[in-house]
């Protein structure tokens, strides 16, 4: 068993964690982990369990694990990863090393927490600032602008250089380059700087659009998911009883949404085993009753209707001179 207290803005970091333990040749049958996340308020503020679940989702659907890693609602693609072990022309580095001196999320988590205990109204003040917001400082190098965007989950921090052309989106260069102490003061605003933002604006709306595309992509349907529909089809294209046709329809549709770890391991099974038919039909009957699958249908497509509904939004900007 291993237990997260603190979580890293890097999956692969918690990923590295339960390899340490989960090892070849191991006795244990089953290893168990259990992550402690941020006070909710706090990560609100934060985005640090949000920007996980992304960053985690995003290798599920391009390099596949077998397990959830931070919690049990990961879509698991065993599929990719048996995929990338049949390749045998290219290597895959899992490990992204981390620079010293770089700010991480649970740095900045630890920022607040004490922050929030010591000096509650700046906390709040902090907390309660409107979007939008413009700061300018001086830089030693490298000036240009920051900019940080987000729609519904989707953040992401912009770092250009002075033609305000983007010169990097990666988290750890862009917090190593606007970290500075409380007490620095702040410079004008050049006259350019929203003319800059809204340069980034438009790019980060393209983004958007990629994004979602992507995810749309991402959220085909499993070979398991797959192999039930295609036998639910032939057998109620066998059926004449009109009851069981209907069942067919039903359970086709509620098994296309995006079901949990458990159940896809389910459907795994029946599918290496050949269910098919009424035993087929019996056992999917049995899995929307115990995974609640009509509750998470609303769900879903609620989710689905706030990310769509999400605009694009400039939370903070600044200049660096």
């Amino acid at each position: 068993m291993i237990v997260n207290y603190d979580l890293h803005w890097n999956p692969v970091r918690l990923i590295q964690r339960f390899g340490r333990i989960d090892r070849i040749g191991t006795e244990n049958s089953e290893v168990w982990g259990f992550n402690f996340l941020p006070e909710r308020q706090l990560d609100q503020n934060l985005g640090l369990t949000a920007t996980l679940r992304t960053r985690i989702q995003e290798i599920h659907d391009t390099i596949g694990e077998d397990a959830a890693i931070l919690d049990q609602e990961e879509r698991i693609n065993e599929e990719a990863m048996f995929a990338i072990y049949e390749n045998r022309d290219g290597q895959m580095l899992l490990a992204e090393e981390e620079e010293d001196g770089i700010p991480d999320l649970a740095e900045a988590e630890e920022f607040f927490r004490r922050l929030q205990t010591e000096d509650p109204e700046e906390y709040k003040r902090i907390a309660e600032l409107r979007n939008g917001i413009r700061s300018a400082r001086p830089v030693f190098s490298g000036t240009g602008t920051y900019v940080f965007c987000q729609a519904g989950k989707f953040q992401q921090l912009y770092l250009l250089d002075a033609k305000g052309e983007t010169v990097s989106k990666d988290m750890e260069e862009v917090l190593r380059k606007i970290r500075c102490p409380r007490e620095e003061p702040r410079n004008p605003l050049p006259a350019t700087h929203n003319q800059t933002v809204m340069r980034v604006k438009a790019e980060f709306e393209t983004d958007v659009r990629e994004r979602t595309a992507q995810q749309e992509a991402l959220l085909s349907l499993s070979a398991a998911q797959k192999y039930v529909i295609r036998e639910l089809r032939a057998h109620e294209a066998r059926t004449e009883d009109e009851d069981v046709r209907r069942r067919c329809l039903f359970l086709e549709e509620a098994f296309k949404q995006t079901l949990p770890a458990a159940l896809r391991k389910n459907l795994n099974t029946m599918r290496r085993n050949g269910v098919t038919g009424d035993n087929l039909l019996r056992n999917l009957a049995e899995s929307y009753q115990a995974f609640d699958l009509g509750s998470r249908a609303r769900n879903d497509r609620i989710q689905i209707e706030q990310e769509v509904a999400a605009i694009p939004r400039i939370i903070c900007s600044e200049a660096l001179l």
